[in-house]
C-alpha cells in the first residue's frame, strides 16, 4: 500500500489493560468524547475482527503501540500509534497472552471527587488475534511497525516520568 493513502492517528492518550474478561482486553483511552466516537464510529467499525492487527514494538524501556486493519469500506489504511512507557500491566498483558485479545474504547475521565482517575468503558469490541511482541530492531517483520519507526521519534528520547 502506498504511503499516501496511510492516516497516523495520534489523537488518543495510550492503552489501558482490562483483566476481568476471560481474553485480556485492550483499551484504547481518549480524553475527548467525540475523538473516541469518531474512531469507533468512523475507522475501527469497519474493520473485520479477522483483519486487525496490534502490533507491540518494544525498544528499552518503551514500547510503540501500532493498530491497523484492513477495510473494503474505508478508502484509506488507519494505523494507531503511539509510544508508551513498558508499564506492569504491559508486562502483564505480554505474559499472559493467549492468542486473542479484545481491542475496546475507553474515556479517562481526571480527578473526580478524590478518585484519581476514572475510565468510561463503552461497548464497543473487537477480538484481536493478530497480536505480535517485536524487538524494534525485528520490525521488518510488520511493514506498519517499520514506517511508524521511520515516522516518529525514537522512545530513547522520551524522559522517564515515573
Amino acid at each position: 500500500m502506498e504511503e499516501d493513502t496511510v492516516t497516523w492517528y495520534t489523537a488518543f492518550l495510550g492503552v489501558a489493560y482490562r483483566y476481568w474478561d476471560v481474553h485480556t482486553q485492550v483499551l484504547l483511552l481518549f480524553n475527548k468524547r467525540r475523538d473516541l466516537l469518531n474512531s469507533w464510529n468512523k475507522v475501527v467499525k469497519w474493520w473485520p475482527d479477522d483483519e486487525v492487527k496490534m502490533r507491540f514494538a518494544e525498544a528499552n524501556n518503551y514500547y510503540r503501540f501500532v493498530l491497523y486493519g484492513e477495510s473494503h469500506i474505508l478508502e484509506n489504511k488507519w494505523v494507531f500509534l503511539k509510544i508508551l512507557k513498558a508499564s506492569e500491566y504491559y508486562k502483564r498483558f505480554k505474559d499472559e497472552y493467549d492468542g486473542t485479545a479484545y481491542l475496546g474504547f475507553a474515556l479517562y475521565k481526571p480527578e473526580i471527587n478524590d478518585e484519581p482517575y476514572q475510565l468510561e468503558v463503552f461497548n464497543y469490541r473487537k477480538k484481536v488475534t493478530d497480536v505480535l511482541f517485536l524487538e524494534e530492531t525485528n520490525a521488518e517483520q510488520d511493514s506498519m511497525v517499520s514506517r511508524s519507526i521511520r515516522l516518529s521519534p525514537s522512545p530513547d528520547r522520551f524522559e522517564s516520568t515515573g
